[in-house]
């Protein structure tokens, strides 16, 4: 089977830390040909100090990619031809931004990290292909990062569990899904409390998720872990005790990775590019090596299906976004699934964008089978703390969601089974009340600064 041309970065170090950290000695995207692996691969990307995230775009005719042109400077989102050539900037951060994604309807999805008031964020934006209409899509002080985009339109992200930021969050990575407008925020499965940083997904043809698992933040590389479709938590992959930094689908059965090789004659571990059954997680043949550096980040150069587009129902104008309780008593992670102290009230809270104190926005009633509906403040962390006749608190949420302008945000439960759907009943909520408990309306500010 002849195989295509690949696209990757060449690298003398792997350094820890943030994306925008990840090259200290720089980085350069190369091409090399798939029928010639052996060959010297031509460099794409010289005069640029560091270079990596290749993505090949829908009909294989443009390479999406970040870069720092001078060291020290500002990563940025860039497209070039497959020769190299024709580059053009396509944003312009104040901040660094990162592993970029193509969209359908001509849009990309990347990360952005930037310093605000002293503290580091790092979050999900979309722009339009020419750089224009840049917005955000995430919200709260979790740190995410893109991974990919699925078939089905969804991006694929990590970020810590719980969904807070800090220390406590630095050692903890779980893929998340959203939809491209930052609506319908979900976990992949439900695997909180594993620690490990997930990093580096990809969709392959049937359907299932493989990803890279580090031990921590500091480790170069980790094991490869695979999501069937339909199952409910991940399970191994690839070869044992190797370790692995990079994966993408080469063809429908074959995975091309990035392999870390043992230290030879006086030189330092490096990774390799080899191909890994799709099937099996066996290890095949070298692809390419070189002597002295590492290759990873290997993309084919081959046409692939544009994912389905989701149309945005947000309204760009409300202040506003809703967010129902079926039945805040389910608890997957409490004895028998059940809460068994009586419900009261919620009380929902938000932080400030500029320091992240938190606050409280109001609290609204909750019904004998757990429902409650609420109208909170859009683009505006929220956490939800479940209380007692006294206002006691009965538990607490840790992590923060969102909802949208003019979402309509919903759930089974409080940390509910996924794997189980909701009792088709009309919760007592709707019921009683024609509209949502109103909350934090002195809080709004202006659609337009929210979105910012």
């Amino acid at each position: 089977m002849l195989r295509p041309d690949i696209v990757f970065v060449q690298t003398p170090e792997i350094g820890a830390g943030t994306l925008a950290q990840r090259f200290p000695k720089g980085s350069v995207i190369v091409r090399s040909n798939g029928a010639a692996t052996k060959a010297e691969p031509i460099r794409l990307t010289d005069g640029f100090f560091a270079a990596a995230d290749p993505e090949i775009n829908f009909d294989a005719t443009k390479i999406l990619f970040s870069a720092q042109k001078n060291q020290g400077e500002h990563w940025q989102i860039w497209e070039m031809d497959l020769d190299g050539g024709s580059k053009r900037q396509i944003t312009q951060c104040k901040g660094d931004c990162l592993r970029g994604a193509y969209l359908p309807a001509d849009e990309i999805a990347f990360t952005v990290e930037e310093a605000r008031e002293g503290r580091r964020e790092s979050y999900l934006a979309v722009v339009k292909a020419d750089g224009s209409q840049m917005r955000r899509i995430t919200f709260g002080p979790a740190e995410f990062q893109l991974e990919t985009v699925l078939r089905d339109g969804r991006i694929v992200a990590t970020a810590p569990w719980p969904l807070i930021g800090g220390k406590e969050a630095s050692n903890s990575r779980l893929l998340y899904t959203l939809r491209p407008d930052g609506t319908a925020l979900e976990s992949f499965r439900c695997e909180h409390g594993r620690s490990g940083m997930v990093a580096d997904a990809s969709e392959l043809e049937d359907g299932s998720l493989v990803f890279v698992k580090k031990a921590g933040v500091e480790a170069a590389g980790g094991e490869i872990k695979q999501i069937r479709r339909g199952a409910a938590s991940s399970t191994a992959f690839g070869a044992p005790q190797a370790v692995y930094e990079t994966l993408r689908p080469l063809s429908t059965d074959q995975l091309i990775v990035s392999k870390k090789s043992a230290a030879s004659n006086g030189s330092a571990a490096k990774f390799d590019l080899y191909a890994l059954s799709a099937k099996t997680g066996l290890t095949g043949e070298e692809i390419f090596a070189d002597g002295h550096i590492s290759s990873i980040q290997a993309v084919p150069v081959a046409p692939h299906a544009v994912p389905k587009r989701y149309w945005s129902t947000l309204n760009p104008e409300s202040l506003d976004g809703f967010f129902i309780s079926l039945n805040s008593y389910l608890a997957a992670d409490v004895a028998k699934g059940h809460i068994t102290t009586p419900i009261a009230q919620v009380r929902v809270l938000t932080a400030n964008s500029s320091d992240g104190t938190e606050h409280s926005l109001g609290v609204a009633p909750v019904e004998s089978d757990g429902s409650f509906y609420v109208r909170v403040p859009a683009n505006a962390p929220i956490r939800f703390v479940l209380l007692d006749a006294k206002g006691q608190t009965i538990r607490e949420e840790r992590g923060w969601m969102w909802t949208r302008p003019g979402e309509q945000r919903g759930c089974p439960g409080c940390h509910g089974d996924k794997a189980v759907a909701p009792e088709n009943h009309w919760p007592l909520t709707l019921k009683r009340f024609d509209t949502p408990t109103a909350l934090g309306e002195k809080e709004h500010g202006s659609a337009t600064s929210q979105a910012k």
